[in-house]
């Protein structure tokens, strides 16, 4: 059981490594002015993670928000501890799917 809880762990990590990688490169992107900075998002981390297009794509279309909310921490900061500030931020914002928001 405990290796089950160590892989889990594991995968926890790494999809939050992908999402910080994702983020990166559509902060990138937006800079970069790219026509669609989501769909170049979906394809370098298809290639740098070496993941499947399709898997990439999906991978970025279901965590939209958090990578743009991730690129808006790196957008405006200066070093890793802005960086953690504006995570800290972002966690408490209000929840944006409540309605009426």
């Amino acid at each position: 059981m405990v290796a089950n809880g160590g892989r889990g762990e594991a995968m926890v990590r790494e999809q939050k490594a992908q999402l910080v990688k994702a983020a990166r490169m559509y902060a990138m992107t937006q800079k970069a002015g790219v026509p669609e900075p989501m769909d170049v998002t979906g394809l370098a981390v298809a290639a740098f993670e070496d993941m499947q297009l399709r898997e990439a794509m999906l991978f970025v279309r279901m965590n939209e928000q958090n990578i743009k909310d991730l690129a808006w921490a790196f957008g405006n900061s200066n070093s890793a501890e802005e960086f953690e500030q504006r995570i800290k931020e972002i966690k408490t914002l209000p929840n944006r799917d409540e309605p009426g928001r």
